[in-house]
């Protein structure tokens, strides 16, 4: 969007605070009001800044809307693998390495599924990896597999649901919905999808004039939760400091008041100052949450990789410590690191998706990797999301790096008892 106004920035720290109640488990639909080309800008912006791609559905219809985000997914993702983490992850008794399903044939793989405890959380999570893993159907990349067409014919809120779990958090797509508030099947659709999927990011794009349809109409939960999730775009030739009422949960559907007169901007910037105050707070705010949520996210991968495979596996049990810090003996804090072994001087680090999309982060990431490598540690990096399903590669990756520390140590010893 280029150079951002103090109301986009606004608006964008609205479309977070949407974002954390998402997090909490509240039904939240975003509605932004304004020109259209404007909103649809801004809404882009908040996706690329939360790492998220996003599905659009022009249609009122459940099942169609349900399928059009099922469809984003599919082009991006392998269901049957996310599948496949997801039981590897619910299961305690047993090793990942007895749950693999590829290259198993179908009475191997309904077997292996028997053997199996469910979760008892989320009954139909369990009941869509079943179809995805005991008799999966060939899909084309992109496609959908024909056990996700037949749920969302069967019950697309419950597939909805399924899908959210099967999926990594910080994975799915958001969903950009055509509602408008004088059609009531618009609204029950998009108030059903996001009481089916509270954590879902849901987002329409309303003109102003739109705003006094609903006025006329009986108070409903559809026309609450269009009224609590509204942002109102400010009109651009505006340059008044920005005045959002959508700011506050329970805003009425009203317009923006007009542009103040130029005789009073002594009074305006009084009211400014503390508004954008608020504004740098609630952006400090949502950055910390974000890095809470992001913790949370790869600590999971963490104790898998640590108690499912480093203490498990012979040749790396007892080496490696889990989230220990290096003291460089500068002076300097000490550096925490996911995965450290003292006695080989080697650190594994687990990075997650934001890692990539803050440019500072990379670059702490980066002077945190020579800081070790200087103190003479060897460092490795793998993706969170490869952690379940590719933890062999990792493993072998690691069983390496100790190989050849260990070799090296080795000819070191040697040339030195040479001299």
């Amino acid at each position: 969007m280029g150079l951002l106004s103090p109301a986009d920035t606004a608006l964008l720290d609205s479309l977070d605070r949407h974002a954390r109640r998402r997090a909490e488990g509240i039904p939240t639909l975003s509605v932004l009001v304004g020109p259209q080309e404007r909103a649809l800008l801004l809404w882009d912006e908040w996706l690329h800044r939360s790492g998220l791609k996003a599905a659009s559905s022009g249609s009122e219809d459940l099942r169609t809307t349900v399928s059009a985000w099922a469809c984003a997914i599919a082009s991006e993702r392998n269901l049957s693998r996310d599948a496949e983490s997801y039981v590897v992850l619910s299961q305690r008794a047993f090793s990942p390495r007895e749950l693999h399903f590829e290259g198993k044939t179908p009475h191997e793989r309904h077997v292996l599924f028997e053997r199996l405890e469910p979760p008892h959380s989320e009954p139909a999570t369990w009941a869509l990896c079943r179809q995805l893993l005991v008799a999966p159907s060939t899909v084309t990349l992109g496609a959908l597999p024909t056990e996700v067409r037949e749920a969302i014919t069967r019950d697309p809120l419950r597939l909805l649901h399924a899908l959210l779990c099967l999926i990594p958090e910080g994975r799915a797509p958001a969903l950009q919905l055509r509602v408008s508030p004088s059609d009531p099947r618009s609204l029950r659709t998009a108030t059903a999808l996001c009481t089916a999927a509270p954590t879902l990011h849901i987002a329409c794009m309303l003109p102003p004039e739109s705003l006094g349809e609903p006025r006329s109409r009986k108070e409903s939960h559809a026309l609450a939760m269009l009224r609590e999730g509204l942002l109102e775009l400010p009109d651009p030739s505006s340059v008044s400091a920005p005045h959002v009422t959508a700011l506050a949960p329970s805003a009425p559907l009203t317009r923006l008041p007009e542009k103040a007169s130029s005789a009073s901007p002594p009074a305006q910037d009084a009211k400014a100052e503390p508004l954008l105050e608020r504004f740098r707070e609630s952006a400090q705010a949502v950055h910390a949450a974000r890095q809470k949520d992001e913790a949370r996210a790869r600590s999971k991968a963490e104790r898998f990789l640590y108690n499912k495979i480093l203490q498990v596996h012979p040749a790396t049990r007892g080496l490696f410590a889990l989230n220990a810090t290096v003291d460089l003996g500068d002076g300097s804090r000490p550096l925490e690191v996911d995965f450290l072994c003292r006695e080989l001087r080697l650190a594994v680090e687990i990075d997650g998706y934001h890692h990539f999309l803050d440019p500072e982060r990379f670059r702490r990431d980066r002077r945190k990797d020579l800081a070790l490598q200087r103190a003479g540690y060897w460092v490795a990096r793998f993706l969170e999301e490869d952690v379940v399903p590719r933890y062999e590669d990792i493993l072998k990756t690691i069983e390496t790096l100790m190989d050849a520390r260990r070799r090296e140590a080795a000819s070191q010893r040697t040339t030195h008892g040479q001299r």
